[in-house]
């Protein structure tokens, strides 16, 4: 409440002040205010400029729906994946309509020939029980679902579901639950009982083994207890005692049993203040053979992850970003800094671990325990990989002048820091102050970008999230967000979110924009309310908990997000009377970035729907005469190469015409390679002559 009630605060102190000097923020923000404007509603809408990438009708598809909002309490789950063997796919959500009895698991299947299955009822989940939280995967057998039962006091389980056979035949269901270990407190007098309760499960599959991860019943939450203790209740070990702790647990037979059971990571270096804020789903697996990271964060101030590369028997802890001046109250000076939130974890075909993460502006005043949010300083995403040493937090520090008129933005310059993307032209994101102020529920005290997930194959890395979009695109008092993908093209070393991001929930179904009045960005204040009129908003809908999936397959990747009408604005009771929808589409990787830049979309500029071709028609062949003809189908500038079967160049040329005249009448008879390239496609044909 606390946090909740300085972030307000903050929040509108900002927004409506005009007196304050808002040098090098990480956000160039604008204090302007900016008529609401009107739309005439009988005014004909001229023709919007639609995304060439996504015209095509099986970009994406509306596989399921939910009137459950809440997908996750931290990150991305492992929701969606590809079948190693088959390359089908599969997805899975909170199912439930408006009752909370009918809470559990829904799946859809994407089956090789065939799509998309047929939506299932609101009602049809996969366990006999209520549940929440479920994940999949494939294995070598069939198919495993977990998911955790919810329940306190003894009875708190994760329920397995597996079957021989995916996508059909019968569940086999078990709740699989940990030994006693005691719950304890001292709040108001000492209180203690044995639970083998589990919670909030993780899970990935690498053939017919599956890696799980949860975490130990927490005693539920009482007043008078001290919010500065790090250690007031729960699992106890050796004398102390957790609030959660963190098990590891191995199946080799696709989750029917288990042969590692109850791995505490305590063995393998985890500390005991991780131990005590790793807790509801604030942690994610990723596999690769033998290889086996657990990523896990806290908004107190560390991101870091466990590794094991004999398949789950031993683990290491590997540092990525622990912001240690947080762990203590601190004395001194206000120092600002980026905190991680939701966070992804990946490992690529040469085995190096790539992780992202979220993050918000976080300050501690001195002898205070708790931390504060800045929330009017948006922020965005930090990529890391196993190479580059543990983020020093001073590289992502503001400092802040004593009187709150002066911010300087350490993160804002650092390498691997993905800023807000904007599509309305400007060079960087803009909060104007006519937009949404920033919600703790609608964002849920995670910071601005939110739920990345991270994939990475032949030295380039792509990183899918959900980020807000600029007013006048949101209006009100909510955020509107989109779903976008950004890629590295240099192995995560640089990003350029302005040049290489993608706007992928943009489509007629999902949100829509007329750009055909819209000039530009203007620079001129004075000007802002007409500038704002000319964006025509045609289609409004809120995207957002989104999730990729856990590999890749044949070159292409597996999106998965929410959308409903109305933004995600209030979380706290997550049961809803309107549903929220499920869409999903699997796309070729090198779609992305499916726009030459998403500071272009309102120019309607971006690359091809289809893959990049060349094709070349060589007549007559064989050549029996001194003459051929080389037809080109392409509008790209080409290079001809011809050469021998010893692999000798013979002849080149450079070209654009659509045929080209070759005299083949001193070539040695025999049997050459005509290659035409582009510098987008190539295409080889056997050239004989008699």
């Amino acid at each position: 409440m606390a946090v909740v009630f300085c972030t307000s605060l903050m929040a509108q102190s900002y927004k409506k002040s005009a007196t304050l000097n808002y040098q090098a923020t990480p956000t160039a923000q604008k204090l302007t205010k900016i008529g609401a404007g009107t739309q005439d509603a009988d005014a004909t809408i001229p023709m919007h400029r639609s995304s060439m990438i996504l015209a095509q009708s099986s970009y994406l598809e509306m596989i399921g729906q939910t009137h459950y909002s809440l997908p996750t309490n931290g990150n991305a789950r492992n929701t969606a994946s590809f079948d190693p063997s088959t390359g089908a796919a599969a997805a899975v959500w909170i199912m439930g309509s408006a009752l909370s009895s009918t809470r559990g698991t829904g799946v859809n299947y994407h089956d090789v020939d065939g799509g998309w299955r047929p939506m299932p009822d609101v009602i049809d989940r996969i366990e006999s029980v209520r549940t929440g939280w479920g994940i999949h995967g494939f294995t070598a057998q069939g198919e495993v679902i977990v998911a955790h039962n919810g329940l306190t006091n003894n009875q708190a389980g994760i329920v397995v579901n597996t079957r021989d056979k995916w996508g059909e035949g019968d569940w086999n269901q078990y709740v699989l639950k940990c030994s006693p270990y005691t719950m304890s407190h001292n709040w108001g007098g000492s209180q203690t009982y044995e639970s083998t309760g589990l919670l909030w499960p993780t899970m990935i599959t690498n053939g017919n083994t599956v890696h799980l991860v949860a975490v130990t019943e927490q005693w539920p939450f009482e007043s008078g207890g001290d919010p500065c203790d790090p250690y007031p209740h729960g699992y106890v070990v050796n004398g102390k005692s957790y609030s959660t702790v963190p098990l590891y647990y191995r199946s080799s037979d696709g989750g029917k049993t288990w042969d590692i059971e109850e791995y505490n990571f305590a063995n393998a270096g985890m500390t005991e203040y991780e131990l005590n804020k790793v807790t509801a789903d604030a942690y994610a697996l990723a596999v690769r053979d033998n290889h086996v990271v657990l990523l896990y964060d806290n908004l107190g101030g560390f991101i870091n992850y466990m590794e094991s590369k004999d398949n789950g028997v031993t683990w290491v802890r590997k540092e990525v970003y622990t912001c240690t001046d947080f762990v203590d109250p601190v004395v001194g000076t206000l120092q600002d800094r980026l905190m991680p939130s939701t966070s992804a974890i990946y490992i690529d075909e040469n085995h190096k671990v790539h992780v992202v993460f979220g993050t918000k502006v976080t300050f501690k005043e001195a002898g205070n325990c708790h931390t504060w949010i800045r929330s009017f300083l948006p922020a965005g995403l930090v990529y890391w990989n196993d190479s580059h040493d543990p983020i020093n937090w001073e590289d992502l520090a503001v400092d802040i002048s004593g009187d709150y008129t002066y911010y300087t933005s350490k993160f804002f310059s650092y390498p691997r820091y993905l800023d807000l993307p904007t599509v309305l032209g400007f060079d960087r994101f803009y909060y104007w102050n006519a937009g949404p102020e920033y919600s703790t529920n609608q964002f849920r005290d995670n910071g601005w970008v939110l739920y990345p997930r991270v994939v990475a194959q032949n030295g380039k890395v792509y990183i899918s999230y959900q980020a807000p979009l600029e007013y006048p695109l949101s209006k009100g008092e909510f955020f509107y967000r989109g779903i976008f993908v950004t890629v590295s093209d240099d192995d995560g070393e640089t990003w350029d979110v302005q040049k290489n991001t993608s706007w992928v929930s943009y489509h007629d179904e999902l949100f829509m924009v007329d750009w055909s009045n819209y000039e530009g960005p203007l620079e001129d204040d004075d000007d802002m309310e007409t500038w704002a009129n000319t964006i025509n908003v045609i289609t409004t809908t809120e995207n957002a908990f989104p999730t990729m999936s856990t590999n890749i397959k044949d070159e292409q990747i597996l999106l998965q997000w929410h959308a409903q009408e109305k933004p995600f604005e209030d979380l706290t009771d997550p049961f809803t009377y309107y549903p929220s929808f499920v869409y999903a589409f699997i796309q070729d990787l090198w779609r992305f970035p499916g726009y030459a830049n998403i500071d272009k979309i309102w120019q309607g500029l971006g690359v091809p729907s289809v893959k990049p071709t060349v094709s070349a028609k060589i007549y007559p062949n064989p050549a029996t005469d001194g003459t051929i003809y080389i037809q080109i189908d392409t509008k790209d500038t080409y290079t001809i190469t011809v050469t021998n079967i010893m692999g000798q160049v013979i002849h080149t040329v450079t070209g654009t015409q659509d045929i080209v005249t070759l005299n083949v009448s001193n070539f040695v008879p025999g049997v050459y390679i005509v290659n035409v390239r582009t510098d987008k496609a190539t295409t080889s044909q056997k050239l004989v002559v008699k």
